[in-house]
């Protein structure tokens, strides 16, 4: 048989924080591998009782099982029937015969009771009671159980029922009773992801599908149970049974047929009670001391299969989740109680046992088991004392008292964690004692480290620090020089704005002044101008006088020669003529006065119109200049008012100047207070320097006075 078991953990590896919480709770540690960042599983070491999944709080693990395939082949046609394990009455709120209409409408041709299959079991156990009288049976319903026996214990295989368990035995009967369903393939609707291993191993039952994976499909297809009619199942009712899935459940049905059963029955369940139980088992045995009871009900879940890692019951109460299988129990007892006044008990069980008996046969549900405890003595070896020894020298613990035993690392004791470790399975780095004696050691050298490395930082922080402290003070006096460079800079630079100021003030006055003459050599221009303008109306006027100088002496000559021609025509009239003679005579005399004064003006006037040109030529002159004047007026106005401008800018730039060396000044004076600071706290540093020098040289004498490592771990031997 094939000694390779089927993974049923997933390990999402991107999820896994490396806790160990999972090997913790795993009852056989050594399936884990935590030599890594990541634990992962050999599957061929591993229970498959799920408890990891539960503990694993990051989805590190996750349960496999075939619900994906069983829908898929469904919904492409593939005839099947389904087995259903009686815990289902402890899920979906009570509305587990529902659910077996919501199945059939999916194609589902049939679906079968376990807890019927519970009942064949009971028939199968005590047929071998009575046949072998054995000491000693090992209930074999829970796979995680059988398969931990196979590979651990196998010196108990001989005390496991040669029977199969419930779901094998519902699997047969419709194989061997239910002709019309021996080509359709067989589902089981189950608490648990372990039970693909045991179909596996008997060669029968096609899917696993666990309630939980179950739950997750109606969710996803927005199923309303409710919306379905209650539908019962195929095969026979059970009647006690039903109870399988609770621990004691083989018990209570067993003691129907053996009254008194229960006393020589152990009942036991849950981890690691189960598991110690077991393990300790055969010694017991080899000594004589057990088993002491007739039948082990047991039960790898503490709330038996009804909270198995495929329910969705985990957290709940013990009595919330056991209430709907009483509850289902006491109406499936109801079915085959007596009724009538004449029916009684005995004849009740005796209907039962005979329908039983009609789908029980001889052979048809014996179970063989397989030894694979070669298995894990091939994977993981024993190792001897002194390696164990050896890995506990290598991990710090050299004595009883370093044997902490405190499980952080996931592993019962230190000598499991040596195991581990000598196999290849773990790593010293995962032992809390180690790292904790890893940290001392590392903390011890640190502080070694520390300790040269702070004598060697305060001596050249000492030297620096001297070294600064000079230059802090060459600072602070060179800030004092400074200060006082630029307070006497700042009382030049308010005379010299001082002196713009004065500037200023004359230029405002000259500004006046140059004002006024501008306005003066206006006036005196246009008074000029004028002047000239009536200079040459008086030489126009004496033009006019020249001429009319001219017309006057011309009519004194012609008036001349008209007295000389009347003078001789007064001649000629002789004693007539003698009064116009001294008339013309007069007129003569007049003529020739004319004239002279003519002359005379004439000459007086060329003078008077060589001085009027000449006047006016000297006010064209004066005018030229006076031109000049006010150009250059104006010229002085505006060279004023640049030379005025630049000394308002320069005596702004003077202000802005003063401010920026106050400015200068406090910041200055501020250098100086920090100076004198930092020289305060230089010299204190330099202090506690020399302090913290002198402590690291008493700590490294301290440290040179501890005892030596090596020293300290032969005296822990």
């Amino acid at each position: 048989m094939n000694q390779n078991l089927r993974p049923v953990i997933k390990i999402v590896e991107e999820n896994c924080v490396n806790c160990h919480r999972c090997i913790a709770v795993c009852p056989v540690k050594m399936c884990n591998d935590g030599s890594g960042n990541v634990v992962r599983v050999n599957n061929n070491l591993c229970l498959g009782c799920g408890e990891c999944i539960e503990a694993c709080t990051h989805d590190a693990r996750l349960g496999i099982d075939d619900a994906e395939e069983f829908f898929r082949d469904l919904k492409a046609g593939v005839k099947m029937v389904v087995i259903v394990a009686p815990a289902i009455a402890a899920s979906f709120d009570g509305n587990y015969l529902r659910l077996n209409s919501f199945l059939t409408s999916l194609g589902v041709s049939a679906i079968f009771d376990v807890s019927f299959g519970a009942e064949l079991t009971v028939k199968s156990y005590l047929e071998h009671i009575k046949a072998n009288n054995p000491k000693s049976i090992i209930a074999q319903p829970c796979p995680t159980l059988v398969t931990f026996i196979e590979l651990y214990r196998p010196e108990l295989i001989g005390y496991l029922a040669p029977a199969d368990s419930p779901m094998a035995h519902t699997m047969r009967m419709i194989r061997e009773f239910y002709p019309q369903f021996r080509d359709h393939r067989i589902a089981a609707l189950s608490p648990c992801y372990s039970k693909k291993r045991e179909f596996d191993e008997i060669g029968i039952g096609d899917y696993n599908v666990t309630f939980r994976s179950l739950a997750k499909a109606i969710e996803e297809r927005q199923v309303n149970l409710r919306a379905y009619p209650e539908r019962d199942y195929d095969n026979p009712p059970a009647e006690r049974a039903v109870l399988f899935s609770t621990p004691g459940g083989l018990m209570r049905t067993a003691a129907r047929e053996l009254p008194g059963i229960s006393e020589r029955t152990r009942k036991i369940e849950g981890q690691p009670g189960i598991f110690h139980y077991l393990a300790h088992l055969g010694d017991a045995a080899l000594k004589g001391k057990a088993p002491i009871h007739q039948i082990i009900d047991c039960l790898n879940c503490e709330m038996g299969c009804n909270a198995g890692p495929g329910t969705l019951n985990g957290g709940k109460h013990v009595d919330e989740i056991e209430f709907a299988i009483e509850e289902r129990c006491r109406a499936m007892r109801g079915r085959y109680a007596p009724k009538g006044p004449f029916a009684s008990e005995k004849a009740s069980r005796k209907k039962l046992s005979a329908l039983i008996d009609e789908y029980w046969k001889p052979g048809l549900y014996d179970r063989a088991y397989v030894d694979r405890s070669e298995v894990f003595r091939n994977t993981v070896r024993q190792p001897t004392q002194e390696e164990i020894n050896g890995v506990h020298e290598r991990t710090h613990k050299h004595g009883p008292k370093d044997l902490l035993n405190c499980g952080a690392c996931g592993y019962n004791n230190c000598e499991q964690m040596a195991v581990a470790i000598i196999n290849g399975l773990n790593r010293p780095e995962n032992c809390r004692h180690y790292v904790t004696v890893e940290i001392e050691l590392l903390h011890q050298a640190h502080k070694e480290e520390v300790n040269q490395a702070i004598g060697t930082v305060t001596a050249d922080s000492v030297i620096r620090l001297q070294n600064n402290m000079a230059e802090i003070r060459g600072l602070a006096d060179g800030s004092s020089e400074m200060a006082s460079c630029v307070i006497e800079s700042s009382a030049s630079i308010e005379q010299m704005v001082a002196n713009i100021q004065s500037i200023t003030d004359t230029l405002e006055k000259n500004a006046e002044s140059v004002r006024r003459l501008e306005v003066a050599s206006g006036r005196g221009k246009d008074g000029i101008n004028e002047i000239a303008m009536l200079i040459g109306e008086i030489s126009a006027q004496s033009d006019s006088l020249a001429e009319t100088s001219a017309v006057i002496k011309q009519i004194a000559s012609r008036t001349n020669l008209l007295a000389m021609n009347a003078a001789i025509e007064a001649a000629h009239a002789g004693a007539y003529g003698q009064g116009f003679a001294v008339v013309a005579d007069e007129i003569r005399n007049l003529a020739e006065n004319a004239g002279t004064q003519a002359t005379t003006i004439s000459k007086s006037l060329k003078h008077i119109k060589g001085l009027i040109d000449q006047s006016a030529s000297s006010s064209k002159d004066a005018q030229a200049q006076f031109e000049q004047i006010v150009e250059l007026t104006d010229r002085v106005r505006d060279e004023e008012l640049v030379i005025k401008e630049a000394a308002f800018e320069q005596s702004s730039g003077g202000k802005q100047v003063l401010e920026a060396l106050s400015q200068i000044n406090g910041l200055t004076m501020r250098v100086k207070d920090e100076s004198s600071k930092l020289l305060g706290s230089s010299e204190e540093i330099l202090v506690e320097m020399e302090r913290l020098a002198e402590m690291s040289r008493e700590s490294t004498r301290e440290a040179e006075e501890l005892i030596p490592i090596h020293e300290w771990e032969e005296e822990t031997q």
